[in-house]
């Protein structure tokens, strides 16, 4: 009696070349989505996070802190927050909890401290209602 032909090699050796010749394209097409299209949320809270005038006083914006590419208005030679210290953004979606099941409360919270301060911004609040803070919420989390 002779054994059955095994055909699971082959199965497993097509399945390979499958991924090896999809992978490339299939990539493309995954790259290309996450990428931010014009007008989209992320753009819009891009251009608040980076505005020296978005939260009131003049040359003050999230960026003066959290990028080291930031460069001030024409008029201004230095920083004039008390309070400044460069502080990286990386990691917020984490350290804030904001997921899918997440509570954008807290990032919220530190966003409204830093805005608020005398000694940094002092711009005032933001709140869920404000159109400023779906974008700049969209831009902040994918940091």
């Amino acid at each position: 009696m002779s054994k059955p032909f095994d055909y699971s090699w082959i199965v497993f050796a097509i399945i390979i070349v499958v991924v090896i010749v999809a992978y490339k394209p299939v990539m493309n097409a995954i790259n290309q989505a996450r990428e931010p299209k014009e007008g989209s949320d992320y753009l819009v809270g891009e251009e608040i996070f980076y505005d020296a005038s978005a939260w009131g006083p003049e040359n003050r914006s999230c960026a003066m802190c959290h990028t080291k590419d930031y460069t001030l208005s024409p008029n201004y030679t230095k920083v004039e927050m008390e309070d400044f210290t460069y502080v990286e953004l990386k990691g917020i979606k984490k350290r804030f909890g904001v997921g899918v099941i997440g509570n954008p409360d807290k990032l919220l919270s530190q966003v409204n401290r830093c805005l608020s301060s005398p000694k940094r911004i002092n711009g005032g609040t933001i709140a869920f209602a404000n159109l400023k803070w779906q974008p700049l919420f969209a831009y902040l989390v994918r940091q």
